[in-house]
């Protein structure tokens, strides 16, 4: 739903990654909401979709899970399954997700307005300093414990240990 409050709120659009984007900034960034019992005055909505033609997130989606009408078939994304999936990933994708083992941003990689964009500046969204120092065998042959320590907080925990090396071994 913050997708949708965000453009009525006057941030931005959603584009055909059904990611908000914003003219200035792309859309890698996060939304967050503030629930008052205080009267605002109101924003206008945003309701221009600055897309247009464009359909480099469309053409880039590998599993072809981004649709014509601004929205994401969920059992089709790469996001969906590495983090969410608690079963086996299909034969059918092998070779579709390249490196991905924890979510996808090929969208967001490829859209012109992400050009925009700018490094966040907030250590804690900082990946801990053993992780940027893994190898590919690192990642082969990670422990449970190295796991529990490299993302002790982090959204992969989401995947589970059992989930990110069933991922792993997917993409290998």
């Amino acid at each position: 739903m913050e997708r949708a409050w965000a453009q009525n709120s006057g941030l931005g659009w959603r584009g055909k990654h059904s990611l908000l984007i914003q003219k200035n900034k792309g859309s890698f960034f996060f939304l967050a909401e503030l629930i008052l019992d205080i009267k605002l005055e109101y924003d206008h909505p945003f309701k221009t979709d600055h897309c247009g033609t464009c359909t480099k997130c469309i053409d880039a989606c590998p599993t072809e899970a981004i649709l014509p009408n601004n929205s994401i078939n969920g059992s089709k994304c790469i996001s969906y399954f590495t983090i969410e999936l608690k079963g086996e990933i299909s034969n059918s994708l092998k070779g579709k997700f390249e490196d991905w083992m924890f979510g996808c941003d090929i969208c967001q990689d490829v859209c012109p307005w992400n050009r925009f964009s700018t490094p966040h500046s907030e250590e804690r969204f900082n990946p801990h300093p053993d992780l940027l120092e893994m190898t590919k065998n690192d990642w082969e042959e990670i422990t449970e414990t190295v796991f529990k320590k490299v993302f002790k907080k982090s959204a992969v925990k989401r995947a589970k240990f059992s989930g990110l090396t069933r991922n792993i071994s997917f993409i290998k």
